[in-house]
């Protein structure tokens, strides 16, 4: 059986329901990709590594975390902060923009309640470790360090690091603060899955090709490039081994989490043993389905009736 780690924040979603009411629900990038991961991992455990309150919220998101079938047993419960809230808007193309209440969650401090020697030793029992520039961002400097330290020691014994960069300009103090972090999180990765959109904000990378010569300084194995209307590249030891066309979606409700089940259906296809080839056919589909529904989580009778390829 193999074992899946994802590292970093959930919070409280507020959104507006069709009769104009606000609606409450979980998510969170890497907790997205988590819960798409297990969907395609039924037989395999995928934990989530965070840091909640004991507050009726956040007992009510580990509970709904457990209901997706996501292993909670690494999270840590405070009395000294609560979970991040953010409300979200989806204009009429299915573009969304976010409203977060964030500073000082229990999640931004999560290095501060983790007992480091326990969680390397419960390390040991996962072949992956997922986690996002997100994770990274919302952690003051010095807890950004003890949190590179601890994916450092866990890549040393033994798991496979998988990170996401998903660069979000807001939750850094510049540019040059980004890229100093996010360049030590790629030092560390064996598999990274960057965005074309982003590599061009941080670096000026107009293309795959270039990205892909970027990325030959560090020592990840796979690099799943996504670039959009360009599609998504795939490149194996610097060789590229598939190029997804894009197929946009015949109507786009949500792109709300479209990267993010993209993100967990590949990392979970991978860790299943299938090729990069047949992973990205499945991510791409899935992320293809889940923006025509609202929401990040899709409704799992649903995805198992429209994301299931037999």
């Amino acid at each position: 059986m193999k074992n899946l780690l994802v590292i970093g924040e959930c919070m409280m979603e507020l959104s507006t329901a069709d009769n104009g009411d606000l609606k409450r629900s979980f998510a969170g990038d890497t907790y997205n990709s988590a819960v798409y991961a297990k969907r395609c991992l039924s037989n395999s455990k995928v934990s989530i590594l965070s840091a909640i309150g004991v507050d009726a919220f956040s007992q009510k998101m580990k509970h709904t975390w457990q209901a997706e079938g996501i292993d909670t047993s690494l999270v840590v419960e405070t009395d000294q902060a609560e979970i991040g809230i953010y409300a979200i808007h989806t204009d009429d193309s299915g573009e969304r923009s976010f409203s977060y209440w964030r500073k000082g969650s229990a999640a931004s401090q999560m290095m501060q309640y983790l007992d480091i020697d326990t969680l390397l030793a419960a390390a040991k029992n996962y072949q992956m470790v997922y986690f996002s520039g997100i994770s990274l961002a919302i952690l003051s400097d010095q807890d950004k360090a003890k949190f590179i330290e601890c994916i450092a020691a866990m890549a040393k014994q033994g798991c496979k690091i998988v990170f996401d960069p998903n660069y979000r300009a807001r939750l850094w103090d510049s540019l040059e603060h980004a890229v100093l972090w996010l360049e030590k999180a790629y030092s560390l990765a064996d598999v990274i899955l960057p965005g074309l959109e982003d590599h061009e904000v941080m670096f000026g990378h107009q293309n795959h090709e270039q990205m892909a010569k970027y990325f030959q300084q560090f020592s990840a194995s796979e690099l799943v490039i996504k670039c959009g209307s360009q599609g998504t590249y795939v490149y194996v030891d610097n060789k590229l081994v598939v190029h997804q066309p894009f197929k946009p979606a015949p109507v786009q409700v949500d792109s709300t989490a479209a990267g993010d089940s993209f993100a967990g259906t590949y990392i979970a296809q991978r860790i299943e043993g299938q090729d990069p080839e047949q992973s990205l056919k499945l991510a791409a589909h899935v992320a293809g389905q889940v923006v025509q529904h609202k929401g990040a989580i899709m409704d799992d009778e649903l995805y198992k009736r429209l994301c299931v390829i037999s």
